[in-house]
C-alpha cells in the first residue's frame, strides 16, 4: 500500500492557499520527485504532500474537513440477509470542523468517482477553491 501524492494542480493550489509543511515529495516543472526524508518547504518551490496529509492540513489550519465516501449497493436474500455489498463510486463531501451549520459541499450524484482517492483529490481541491 502506497500513500497518494496530491497533482499539480492541487499542490499549486495549496501553495497558493498557504501550505508550508515540509514534504517528502515535490514539483519541478510538471515532473513529481520523491524524496528519502522530509524536506524543508521553504526550499521547495512546489511542495507536494500526499492527500492524507493535505486532508490534515486543511482541518487543522482551516477547519475544513473533507471526506471521501463509498456509495454501497446492497443485494439481499429472500430472508433480508445481505449477500453482496458493492461499491457503486465515490464521491466526496466538505464540513467546517466546529460549527453549528458544518455541511458546506457535497457532489454525491454530480461528479463520481472511482476510486477513493480520485474522491478525495477532487474533495481537497473543491476546498482549497472555497478558502
Amino acid at each position: 500500500m502506497t500513500e497518494e501524492f496530491v497533482t499539480l494542480e492541487t499542490a499549486k493550489l495549496l501553495k497558493e492557499k498557504g501550505f508550508r509543511e515540509d514534504c517528502m515529495a515535490f514539483y519541478t516543472k510538471d515532473v513529481l520527485f520523491k524524496c528519502n526524508a522530509y524536506i524543508n518547504t521553504n526550499v521547495l518551490k512546489l511542495p507536494a504532500p500526499t492527500q492524507s496529509i493535505a486532508q490534515k492540513w486543511l482541518r487543522e489550519t482551516k477547519n475544513i474537513h473533507v471526506l471521501s465516501i463509498p456509495r454501497i449497493i446492497e443485494s439481499y436474500n429472500k430472508i433480508g440477509e445481505v449477500v453482496k455489498t458493492i461499491v457503486e463510486f465515490y464521491y466526496w463531501e466538505i464540513y467546517v470542523v466546529g460549527s453549528s451549520h458544518k455541511y458546506i459541499a457535497q457532489n454525491c450524484l454530480s461528479n463520481q468517482f472511482n476510486t477513493y482517492e480520485e474522491a478525495l483529490e477532487a474533495g481537497i481541491q473543491e476546498a482549497l477553491k472555497l478558502i
